[in-house]
């Protein structure tokens, strides 16, 4: 074999001080179940928002407010470090200086690309020697939530059809086209468009080829005793605004799901419009699905101050006398047809405050009429977070981007003594009368909310979406399961015995069978075992019980690869030749043996991985991992071995 035999001996044990390196993290200081219970309880801390409960960040906001420079906003960032923002008035150097000297334990780290002044958790010298990732457990080793979304792609198209009336009714008028009426067909992705009297259908069809190439004409039909012209969304656009969606609402529950310091999540398109979730070490099922399938649309409309309330409120009975209780229940149905009716402008929109009442679920309050137009949107937030008001009752405090704060500023300065209303999915959260102009860029939403716990959940969960971004479109929680810690860690223990059994079945077998060589056998094993593990930790792998599985299987190959050298050693034996050569022989006619069932089992493997999903994948790769080190162990650590047993031409292998 190429190489000294020392050379080869200091190549295998910088290989087995790199595993063991890599493998501290993992194993040493705690055990699998505190591991679980530590990564659940900091994904449960983090989904309640523990930062506005942080003793170290409240005093940090008393020292600097001690200090005289209190506006200095401070939370929490990734791997707890304490994010202050200073704003344009405050002196850096001052907080940097106040910091070190009253909070020790944090380090402040210059960051050229961050808003934030970042002040680091110490460490010790000797944490930044080791190794930073490590093995994770999967869903089925540490408990959690397995979730499918639905994500209501048609909805998506819809709502995309809708936002065209508005564009629609405004490049109508820059042709000097005049429109009766635009509106979008009720459940369908279809544009209904009446001409003024003297306009002929012959321009309306003219202009929308020109300016909304997307749609087809489909027909006329007859809406409310009016005649209009129905155009449909191209079949190849709502599949395009489909498939958008879904890609989208993939990344913005990412967003979601970073944001809740959920450890090892896997989110994955299942197939058509379904992703799956999986959330390891959370159980708390109806928060989960309230900070993943809240939509989180934000929108700023003004309120219509001319509305006459009185006629509104006889509208909303004629319309419950009227309509069915399925259209009644509709508010984007009941707005319509109040301005069908001429109870409201045309230019106007009915909108519901709803409170939740227990078992009769959210219930309409008030109604509010809206201008029907948005000022600014939920793309304009640049920051959310929780906060307290003097009442001590928890709000979410908004902070816009530059354009948004712009045009809040404006908005305010022109409609003092007005109301402006807060819209969350389409549902009123709050109106409130502007006393003054507001341009420091920031704003505010009362959650109404009498019960604290309640009402700060709330809040956190509010937050959490409007940071992260509003779905594209509504997602229906589909299948949800639990996986529970106690049946992990009964399944990680299951696993153990499993393979120390078989491990230990097999190196007895070994032993017995092949005596001396049968050691030097099972020391390749164990080595080969721990270089699977530290690959995995150092890929940041998660463990799951297909993986361990595939571990097991592991075992058996490795010593199926140190049987077929050690049967070519003994035929070479029985031949006559001494121990040495029949040692250089064995393991060089036995060489393309090897190769040829390792290799043929690696590419099963890409195979597997390549077209399987979850359980599937989790397998291949502890597969394909452990072919890898069953070759490096099977020829190159056992070969060095068995050469240091035969380094004299006299010596008898036990064998």
């Amino acid at each position: 074999m190429a190489g000294t035999w020392w050379s080869r001996v200091f190549v295998i044990l910088g290989v087995v001080l790199w595993g063991v390196w890599m493998l501290v993290p993992t194993f040493a200081g705690e055990s699998t179940q505190s591991r679980l219970q530590a990564q659940a309880s900091d994904a449960q801390a983090a989904s309640e928002s523990a930062q506005n409960k942080d003793e170290v960040v409240e005093a940090v906001k008393s020292q600097l407010s001690a200090a005289g420079i209190g506006s200095v906003k401070v939370r929490r960032g990734a791997n707890d470090a304490l994010l202050l923002d200073v704003g344009r008035a405050s002196n850096e150097d001052e907080v940097v200086e106040l910091m070190e000297k009253n909070f020790t334990e944090y380090e402040f780290f210059d960051d050229e690309d961050s808003d934030f002044l970042t002040f680091n958790p110490r460490t010790e010298w000797w944490e930044s020697l080791m190794a930073e990732s490590r093995i994770s457990l999967g869903l089925d080793l540490q408990g959690g939530i397995d979730m499918t979304l639905d994500v209501q792609v048609d909805e998506a198209v819809i709502s995309s059809v809708h936002r065209d009336v508005a564009p629609l009714k405004t490049l109508a008028a820059d042709d000097s086209l005049s429109l009766a009426d635009v509106r979008r067909a009720r459940g369908e992705p279809v544009l209904l468009v009446r001409a003024a009297d003297g306009v002929g259908d012959d321009a309306v069809r003219r202009f929308m080829t020109k300016r909304f190439d997307q749609y087809e004409f489909l027909n006329t039909r007859e809406v409310d005793g009016a005649e209009y012209l129905a155009f449909g969304l191209l079949e190849i656009q709502a599949k395009s605004i489909g498939d958008r969606a879904v890609e989208q609402a993939l990344e913005t529950l990412r967003s979601r799901i970073d944001e809740t310091g959920v450890k090892e999540p896997s989110i994955v398109l299942k197939g058509g419009n379904r992703i799956n979730v999986q959330l390891p070490g959370i159980e708390n099922i109806e928060q989960a699905v309230a900070a993943i399938g809240t939509t989180a649309v934000l929108d700023f409309m003004m309120v219509d101050e001319d509305a006459d309330e009185a006629s509104l409120d006889k509208g909303l009975l004629d319309a419950e006398d009227t309509l069915t209780p399925e259209q009644f229940n509709d508010d984007l149905y009941v707005s319509d047809w109040l301005v069908r009716q001429g109870k409201i402008d045309s230019k106007s929109r009915v909108m519901f405050e709803y409170e939740e009442r227990g078992e009769m679920g959210d219930v309409r309050t008030r109604a509010i009429v809206v201008r029907d137009r948005v000022v600014l949107t939920g793309d304009d937030v640049n920051d959310a977070s929780t906060a307290m008001n003097q009442y001590n009752e928890p709000y979410v405090a908004l902070e816009f981007k530059p354009r948004g704060g712009k045009i809040f500023c404006d908005l305010t300065q022109e409609n003092v003594g007005r109301r402006f209303a807060i819209v969350l999915d389409k549902k009123v959260r709050s109106a409130p009368v502007i006393r003054e102009a507001i341009c420091g860029g920031r704003a505010s939403i009362e959650l109404g909310v009498q019960d604290y716990n309640q009402g700060l959940t709330e809040a956190s969960v509010l937050a959490l979406v409007l940071r992260t971004g509003a779905l594209p479109a509504p997602v229906e929680i589909g299948d949800v399961r639990t996986v529970g810690s106690s049946l992990g860690a009964d399944a990680i223990a299951a696993g153990k015995r499993a393979t120390a059994v078989g491990g230990v079945l097999v190196l007895l077998f070994m032993m017995i069978y092949y005596r001396a060589a049968g050691v030097v056998s099972c020391l390749a094993l164990s080595f080969n075992i721990m270089l699977v593990m530290a690959l995995l930790a150092g890929a940041g792998a998660t463990l799951t019980l297909p993986g361990i599985a595939g571990i097991a299987l592991t075992v058996g190959m490795a010593v199926d690869c140190n049987i077929i050298v050690y049967e070519r050693i003994r035929e070479e034996l029985r031949l006559g030749k001494t121990t040495r050569s029949a040692v250089d022989s064995g393991f060089s006619n036995a060489l393309t043996a090897v190769l040829d069932a390792n290799i043929t089992t690696f590419i099963a493997g890409v195979v597997l991985y390549t077209y399987g999903t979850g359980p599937i994948k989790g397998f291949s790769v502890t597969l394909m991992i452990g072919i890898v080190t069953t070759l490096f162990t099977g020829i190159f650590v056992s070969r060095t071995m068995m050469d240091f047993l035969t380094r004299k031409a006299t010596t008898r292998l036990s064998i």
